[in-house]
């Protein structure tokens, strides 16, 4: 009989087909992994009924749209209050789980808060792999700016969680590391960044035209007001220039406000989410993509992306990223010690030595095809996630 694998994330609204999300589309991934060989796999189940860390609906007028304004001036307090209904629906989970037959192997992608593999193992003495996608605490303070009066339960939650562990996937040294030091890590722990294959293009810019791209979501880490600052100066220098940032996030209308406030909406494009088949189309076109930031500890998902469909990239210089590509040979690096004037002299290359970035960009993609090409990022998918030595 085959063993039965749950790969499971702690959101209890979390839906487990929606393409768009990348959390869901890489769990599809370590399924798939796991399927080939040849264990039966199930991925988790939704609760029932919606819940999101807000205190409303979409409905955003009348007293519910006035409170939520309100309480958002204290962000301590609306944070605490809206993760108390988070956590409380979370909680209920491990009763939606335990009236399922039990499973052999419980794989589950930490998210705040939850300690739901930790107590499903324990209940169907099941081993117990994690997938630490980041330090939660770290990542919340970034997302939100604030702790809550939960900041107890985050903290010891990823805790409980790594310390109970037999297996544990991390995406860099640095990451390892990280565990290593702050947790008494009894369970095997192995690199291997995320990566998620999207559909190739054969990337083929027109010259008339130089396209800046980024994909991806809207987030402080990723420093895009940053990147749209440096384009008002290189579209200066270089008129047949456009920016196209595609995605959306947190702060997109901080991003799109500062756009219109640099008089840059006819050479900026924000479209949004966009279609798979409307992305693949913009990836044909762009003569260089952009990561502009991240945290130390992610694993740059639009990094492997550019390169699979051969896109020149510039990356910014994290403990993670680094581990992965190579400056000069792979991409292009921004100096960590002056971002603003580095990606500008970074664009201002890629303009001018287009060879050169063409050679970089083959490079990175024989590199990401030789290590991380579906069948053998497969295999090592469930090597890292296999429990036992």
């Amino acid at each position: 009989m085959s063993k039965r694998t749950l790969i499971i994330v702690g959101i209890p609204d979390f839906d487990y087909s929606n393409k768009m999300s990348a959390v869901a589309s890489f769990l599809k991934k370590v399924k798939d992994a796991f399927e080939k060989e040849g264990y039966e796999v199930v991925l988790g189940f939704s609760a029932d009924h919606k819940v999101n860390t807000s205190l409303s609906t979409n409905n955003s007028g009348g007293v519910k749209g006035l409170l939520k304004s309100i309480l958002k001036k204290w962000a301590w307090l609306y944070q605490s209050i809206a993760f108390r209904r988070f956590f409380k629906r979370q909680d209920q989970l491990i009763q939606l789980y335990r009236n399922k037959q039990p499973f052999d192997h419980v794989v589950e992608f930490h998210t705040v808060g939850s300690t739901l593999g930790k107590q499903l193992a324990e209940h169907w003495n099941a081993d117990f792999s994690v997938i630490f996608d980041s330090p939660v605490e770290e990542q919340f303070y970034e997302m939100h700016g604030t702790k809550t009066t939960h900041w107890k339960r985050i903290i010891n939650s990823e805790k409980e969680t790594l310390e109970a562990t037999d297996s544990i996937m991390v995406y860099s040294p640095a990451c390892e590391a990280h565990i290593l030091t702050k947790y008494s890590i009894k369970g095997k722990v192995g690199v291997l960044p995320c990566v998620v294959t999207k559909t190739n293009v054969k990337n083929n810019p027109q010259p008339d035209v130089f396209k800046i791209g980024f994909i991806g979501s809207f987030l402080t880490w990723h420093k895009i007001e940053m990147l749209v600052r440096v384009f008002k100066d290189f579209h200066k220098a270089h008129s047949h220039a456009r920016l196209q940032l595609i995605g959306c996030g947190m702060e997109w209308d901080k991003v799109k406000a500062l756009v219109e406030q640099l008089n840059l909406t006819e050479v900026v494009e924000m479209p949004g989410f966009v279609s798979e088949a409307d992305l693949l189309n913009y990836k044909t076109q762009f003569s260089v993509a952009l990561m502009p930031g991240s945290n130390w500890y992610g694993s740059p998902l639009k990094l492997f992306e550019y390169a699979q469909s051969n896109i020149p990239f510039i990356a910014p210089t994290t403990k993670t990223v680094v581990s992965i590509f190579q400056a000069d040979k792979h991409c292009l690096f921004i100096d960590p010690e002056n971002e603003g004037k580095s990606l500008l002299e970074m664009l201002n290359y890629s303009i001018e030595n287009p060879t050169k970035m063409t050679e970089m960009a083959n490079r990175a993609k024989d590199f990401v095809k030789e290590n991380f090409e579906d069948a053998i990022y497969s295999k090592k998918l469930a090597e890292v996630l296999t429990t036992k030595p």
